[in-house]
């Protein structure tokens, strides 16, 4: 006990006593003062929690309003560096420094100003017939007027007024408006258009637009997200939709042409061809050109992936056609060979009677192209170009579209019911005004 007593007094703030009542009420005191030091110390660390998760709070509230405002500044400036080299090659802007995802809020609010409505016109006669006063509005006079044929969407290229959009979206168009995202209208000129990219470049008479920062479509995977904007119905100017990447490099034959293209679930419709298809870092990944027509398909979009059309974007603006492209001057129409009629009703008419094997038959020869060079004749069948099967016009652009003006090619005809091979040398594509 002498022993205990000793540790007792030792570690204790109260001498040891004889006197057990006197122990009693030292122990009493000592419980008070313990309890009390016990509450205070709970009400300091409940104010010292609360005061510094407000402060906490403040400094997170404003690291993060000062990064997203850096952000967005960044992206801003990457958005309007798009620029042409002296070399014709379309440069994306460097997007290093900043994070390369952004909120959808912020992805629209950053390239909604790249994107553009196009309305289409053309002239209609009213038959020679003149009404009131005999001037049109719409006409230069009352037996005519401009009567809107279509509408799409395009991309702002460059900050003088270089606009891309889809080939389909303005073929047939004699007139070209462009509507910017804040309303302003612009007359169009076309520059240039390419019928196996589905592209066209488009000029308006403007400065200090915004264009849209061109990303690289093959890094792109499948599950990743992106937003598409553009003109739905020819009257939702600026409408976004939002999905993901669906698959890569889909087949898809678009008037005739077969294409690799990207596919998307994001809300696509009449209208928004020509439009942009946006990665998460806010840049241009797709022009979006076609979505799937059947009735019973959803979420079924397709975008032109942007790193496979730089080159001819580049080709469109300084020259107004894309250099090199293997051409073979020919117009063709599908054709069905059949059991139910022989080679020269085939060569003639086309077969559209039974069943058999398809080709192509040639309608019509371009006058000095590679087609009458090689000797080849109006009404003959093509069946191969090379080792390939030629079944129809989309196949034989395809296969074509693998060429380079100057490369030579074997063709298999069918003629007057026989077969033989050609050998063509392909001249290099130009629009006719060239």
């Amino acid at each position: 006990m002498d022993q205990n007593n000793d540790w007792y007094e030792r570690y204790s703030s109260y001498p040891p006593s004889d006197n057990g009542a006197h122990t009693q009420k030292r122990r009493e005191s000592r419980g008070v003062r313990i309890s009390t030091l016990i509450v205070f110390m709970m009400v300091a660390v409940l104010l010292g929690g609360l005061l510094g998760g407000l402060y906490t709070r403040q400094y997170v509230g404003e690291q993060i309003a000062a990064l997203t405002a850096q952000q967005a500044q960044t992206a801003k400036s990457a958005l309007s560096d798009t620029t042409t080299s002296s070399s014709g090659e379309l440069t994306t802007a460097s997007t290093s420094g900043f994070a390369s995802t952004f909120s959808k809020a912020q992805i629209i609010e950053l390239t909604a100003p790249s994107v553009v409505g196009i309305d289409t016109y053309y002239t209609a006669s009213n038959y020679g017939f003149s009404f009131g006063n005999g001037n049109n509005a719409n006409g230069a006079d009352g037996n005519s007027q401009q009567v809107q044929v279509g509408s799409g969407s395009g991309i702002i290229l460059t900050s003088d007024g270089y606009i891309v959009t889809c080939k389909h979206v303005v073929d047939s168009a004699e007139t070209i408006k462009i509507i910017l995202n804040d309303d302003t209208e612009y007359d169009a000129t076309l520059v240039g258009s390419d019928s196996r990219s589905d592209l066209a470049v488009l000029k308006i008479d403007a400065t200090g637009l915004t264009p849209a920062t061109l990303g690289d479509s093959d890094m792109l995977t499948v599950g990743e997200d992106v937003i598409a904007i553009g003109n739905p119905l020819g009257e939702l100017r600026g409408t976004a939709t939002s999905g993901i990447i669906s698959a890569l490099s889909r087949e898809v034959t678009v008037e005739d042409t077969t294409m690799s293209l990207i596919q998307t679930d994001a809300a696509i419709s009449p209208g928004n061809s020509g439009g942009g298809l946006f990665n998460a870092s806010g840049s241009l990944v797709g022009i979006v050109n076609a979505k799937a027509s059947s009735a019973d398909a959803e979420g079924l979009g397709f975008a032109i992936p942007v790193s496979s059309v730089k080159t001819i974007i580049s080709n469109l603006i300084d020259h107004g056609y894309v250099l090199g492209r293997a051409y073979l001057g020919v117009y063709t129409q599908d054709v069905t060979l059949s059991s139910g009629m022989n080679d020269w009703g085939n060569s003639l008419f086309g077969s559209y009677f039974g069943s058999g094997s398809s080709c192509v038959q040639i309608a019509q020869i371009v006058s000095g192209s590679a087609a009458e060079a090689a000797g080849l004749k109006v009404g003959d069948l093509i069946l191969k170009v090379g080792d390939v099967d030629i079944s129809s016009n989309a196949t034989l652009s395809s296969v074509i579209s693998g060429y380079n003006a100057g490369d030579t090619a074997m063709l298999t005809i069918q003629r007057d019911g026989t077969e033989q091979t050609v050998t063509v040398t392909f001249g290099e594509y130009k629009p006719a005004d060239q």
